[in-house]
């Protein structure tokens, strides 16, 4: 909970605005351009559709599901994404990404099963790839996720998202018993998938429309990451000193909070975010696991030690902020409110660690 925001002698972090305005543009310039070379009428016309048929468009909102408990990790990271857009493609409603999730951890833990028919050929009962489809179902269902033009039976993407289909075809959101039975015709098998989706403790949060960041979230991690601190971003929340800390992660209540004209204000109703709180819900959102309501350098030593490949979360016991593809972002006091944004900030006596994986 402990913040370099405790008084108003803090140092501004000048480059904030400007980096995060060019990030954003860059972006902007890069989603546009293959639309412009179709004309505006064309781009006005497929972006609302794409919008509504993908499953983390953010034309049309979107959402991320993050897990906590000690069965989070049994999850692959490349799981995350796909079983999001899944759900969301599907409409399998609050209980979907927890109960997928458990369908491929019981059919063959992620892909990860040695077992016959898992990453080739059958098992001896014909049933193939990380989701176990039989071929005739696969036909019908089998889905081409990952746009290679190809429905592949072994692809993780197109495996979830045929799971997602056969569930929804066979009676889910609605009757989430017949379609699990539909797909395992056993009570014991329908069972062991609730059993399993209640440990995993799904949780789902619900990103809006957001106007700045048009597209398409991304399926890697560290895009996602960059992707969703823009979000975060642009939602301009404040900083309030212990906002972030509540069970569930996000802006919340504060000791005081900074107001827009540079004001410390102490119990304000406002909702926002300290350093370690705002860098807890930007790792949940993009889909790890709940550390907590930790203090800084707490965050920070929740996570494997040294320099992260792309992303690194820095910690001291004031202040921690993460830096992702070279760019720092965090809570700062050139940023509105004094809330979460890009803009340089100094690593000088501070511990590094990273997020697993980056």
């Amino acid at each position: 909970m402990s913040d370099e925001k405790r008084g108003a002698g803090d140092a501004a972090f000048e480059t904030g605005v400007r980096v995060a305005v060019t990030l954003g543009r860059r972006l902007l310039a890069l989603k546009l351009l293959p639309f412009a070379l179709l004309g505006l009428l064309v781009f006005l016309l497929f972006v609302p559709l794409f919008a509504a048929t993908n499953s983390t468009a953010v034309g049309g909102g979107g959402q991320v599901c993050s897990f906590e408990g000690g069965d989070s990790a049994q999850i692959p990271t490349n799981y995350l994404p796909w079983l999001n857009r899944a759900v969301a493609r599907y409409r399998l409603g609050p209980r979907g990404f927890s109960i997928l999730a458990a369908v491929h951890k019981v059919e063959s833990d992620f892909g990860r099963s040695t077992s016959a028919g898992v990453a080739s050929g059958t098992n001896s009962a014909g049933a193939a790839g990380p989701g176990q489809f039989l071929a005739g179902t696969w036909s019908q269902y089998g889905v081409d996720a990952d746009g290679d033009g190809q429905r592949d039976v072994y692809s993780v993407p197109d495996s979830i998202f045929g799971s997602a289909n056969y569930l929804a075809s066979s009676g889910a959101p609605g009757d989430w018993y017949s379609a699990l039975f539909a797909y395992n015709h056993a009570d014991w098998y329908v069972q062991m998938v609730f059993r399993t989706a209640d440990a995993f403790r799904g949780r789902c949060v619900t990103l809006p429309a957001i106007p700045p960041v048009p597209g398409q979230m991304p399926s890697n991690t560290v895009g996602r990451l960059a992707y969703i601190a823009r979000w975060i971003e642009s939602q301009r929340f404040h900083y309030c000193w212990g906002g972030g800390h509540a069970p569930t992660p996000g802006p919340s209540e504060g000791t005081y909070c900074w107001t827009a004209q540079e004001q410390m204000v102490y119990g304000s109703s406002t909702r926002g975010l300290d350093c370690s709180g705002a860098v807890r819900w930007l790792l949940v959102l993009a889909g790890y696991s709940d550390p907590g309501g930790l203090a800084s350098d707490s965050l920070g030593g929740a996570y494997p030690p040294g320099p992260g490949r792309r992303v690194t979360i820095w910690s001291n016991p004031a202040h921690v902020f993460i830096t992702i593809d070279g760019v720092d972002w965090g809570t700062g006091s050139s940023h509105y409110a004094h809330g979460p944004a890009f803009g340089d900030q100094s690593s000088a006596a501070f511990l590094p660690s990273h997020p697993p994986g980056l």
